[in-house]
């Protein structure tokens, strides 16, 4: 369907988190700057513990069937000596004796928050014998040839043109070494620590203990700090903070990219059942909401529909945290029309306790646009960043799938540097490997992580009307739409020309879908409810879903899958004009310009369009 291009301005909203009636809820426990918005809340919705969101009222249903696969757990079928072996030569079990240098104390990058007024407030020191969990990164080996590789596998002149990398082919040539790995895991152990999962790629390693032991092995002391909640309406949580700094040995320095995680413990609670049945009617009041239907028709996925392609033979990946009911996965599908089996779940570490609404509306609109797709959800135990940094990079690491989206976004400013850049190498692993990333650029109008990443391509958001038959009447800037300079990353050659007044930074957006409240939310079915809500955790799935299906129309045209798309959008002109360009609107920061834009890219995506100009 080819769409009327014209457009509206839209009225101004005000607040970081646009919603009907001042009403926001959060979808998870981290304060995840593209949690969803909720449309005409009142009532008191369905509670789901930790992380599950208040809801508008709506039809009733407590959805069912049966549960999609389970797989994997512990690093997602990661090798407790982390993967790859070491051709043949046997690791030893005791550190060897170091030298007087190797052993000094050296200053350890982390990524553990330090007090900042507005957002971490200190309570105190943390208790002794409580838990932490924790991240420990690994350097990427040759990282200069992954680059110069990534640069040839994406310019259409090079012989190397989408020559993608296998996953054991970037492990053998660039995951750390097994040996540094395991010397630090000895080193841990030795620490009174429990390594728990080691990454398929060897970049992190996750361990626990108590808190006297970490402030014992690292040099500090861990306190509690209450995080304020970016999203207006929601309650603090507290997290784990540091006021100084955290020490290792040297040879751990010289072989790690430092702490780049520390966090309460993982709930030990058991997941509680589903209950209910699947409830296949649609709400009464559809046409209060957006529809698959209506998104697919709006962005021309439903030309590709009408060729016979939704997705299949593509594996479309989702990270969560916590998990979701699959009867209100498929009452939202059977009652919108969709028609698709259930998701292959991979559990990446802990056991999941709770369910989030973030985690139900990431798969339930990925999966409902590229119906064809098997989809693949990575699962974390939680929303906290040990559980989303490391999911994150399993599900790259993994190689499994074509295109990943990831919702559970935080404001750039808001996290230390090392988290950027952890979810910044991974992504980099995803780009040779020719696997799509997506993730929401967020609900605040400014920068998140990780869209920041130039590896990432980051869905803003824009405001949608539609005719009564369906078509396009208008497109403008969300003033939510997270966008602008990013604080973390030098401009990449693709943006060079492109993007002004970025003070030499990677800008965002790079494209944008429907995101607003106004005219019409997305509908969601969470704990047996119909609700509304509007913000860019709807914009990155839908966009995901948009590439799992152009890749399945590439596979059967003999073409290759999308992969990294950033260079080649930005680079290539024929690409661009399938864009439908959004030229009015604005968030309180920048406005909507003819081509490239920071509150929408390029603008709105038209997948037929993609699927047939993509080199």
């Amino acid at each position: 369907m080819r769409r009327n291009s014209s457009v509206l301005r839209a009225a101004p909203v005000l607040g970081l988190f646009v919603l009907a009636n001042s009403v926001a809820f959060s979808a998870s426990s981290c304060g995840c700057e593209s949690d969803p918005q909720l449309a005409n809340p009142s009532g008191g919705g369905g509670a789901g513990g930790e992380g599950g969101a208040g809801g508008a009222t709506g039809s009733g249903g407590a959805g069912s069937g049966s549960g999609g696969a389970v797989s994997g757990s512990g690093g997602g079928g990661a090798t407790a000596d982390g993967g790859g072996g070491a051709g043949g030569v046997a690791l030893p079990e005791e550190l060897p004796d170091f030298t007087e240098e190797e052993i000094e104390p050296a200053e350890a990058v982390d990524g553990i928050p330090s007090p900042l007024p507005g957002v971490y407030d200190d309570k105190g020191t943390a208790g002794g014998d409580e838990v932490v969990r924790a991240l420990m990164g690994f350097p990427i080996r040759n990282a200069g040839l992954l680059d110069v590789a990534i640069e040839e596998i994406y310019d259409p002149a090079s012989p190397r043109f989408r020559q993608y990398l296998t996953p054991d082919a970037w492990i053998a040539a660039h995951a750390p070494r097994e040996l540094d790995v395991h010397l630090v895991k000895l080193w841990l152990e030795e620490q009174g620590l429990t390594v728990n999962f080691t990454a398929t790629n060897r970049l992190l390693i996750q361990f626990t203990g108590t808190v006297a032991q970490f402030n014992e092995a690292f040099k500090t002391e861990l306190r509690v700090f209450e995080r304020e909640n970016p999203q207006a309406g929601n309650p603090p949580f507290d997290v784990y903070g540091s006021l100084g700094k955290l020490t290792v040995p040297t040879w751990v320095s010289d072989r790690t990219t430092g702490i780049i995680t520390a966090d309460l413990a993982a709930s030990t609670n058991p997941l509680p059942p589903e209950g209910g049945s699947i409830e296949p009617d649609p709400p009464a009041d559809v046409d209060r909401g957006m529809t698959p239907a209506q998104i697919a028709g709006a962005y021309d996925l439903d030309d590709l529909y009408e060729l016979g392609f939704t997705g299949q033979g593509v594996k479309l990946g989702v990270t969560v945290g916590a998990t979701f009911k699959y009867r209100d996965l498929q009452s939202f599908w059977r009652a919108l029309g969709v028609q698709r089996a259930n998701p292959e779940v991979v559990v990446t570490m802990e056991p999941v306790a709770t369910r989030y609404l973030e985690s139900t509306l990431d798969v339930a609109w990925s999966g409902s646009l590229a119906p064809g797709a098997e989809l693949v959800v990575y699962q974390g135990p939680d929303a906290r960043n040990t559980s989303m940094v490391y999911t994150f990079n399993e599900a790259i690491a993994r190689g499994e799938v074509s295109v990943i989206t990831d919702s559970f976004a935080h404001r750039e400013d808001s996290e230390p540097p090392a988290v950027r850049l952890q979810y910044h190498h991974a992504a980099r692993m995803a780009a040779a490997l020719g696997i799509t990333v997506v993730a929401a650029t967020g609900d605040s109008a400014q920068t998140d992580t990780p869209s920041a990443s130039p590896y990432v391509t980051g869905v803003g958001g824009t405001s949608l009307w539609l005719t009564r038959n369906g078509e396009v009447e208008s497109e403008v800037v969300w003033p939510g739409s997270g966008s602008g300079p990013t604080l973390s990353f030098p401009i990449p050659s693709w943006q060079v020309g492109v993007v002004e007044g970025s003070d030499g930074k990677r800008a965002v957006a790079d494209v944008a879908m429907h995101a607003a409240l106004s005219p019409a939310p997305y509908w969601v079915y969470y704990l047996g409810e119909w609700k509304r809500y509007g913000g860019t955790s709807f914009s990155a799935p839908a966009f995901a879903g948009i590439i799992a299906v152009v890749n399945s129309y590439r596979e059967a045209q003999g073409l290759p899958r999308v992969g990294f798309l950033n260079s080649l959008l930005y680079t290539t002109p024929d690409v661009q004009a399938t864009f439908r360009d959004i030229v009015s609107g604005e968030t309180e920061f920048f406005a909507a310009r003819p081509g490239w834009d920071y509150p929408t890219g390029w603008g709105a995506p038209s997948a037929i369009g993609l699927a047939t100009t993509l080199p």
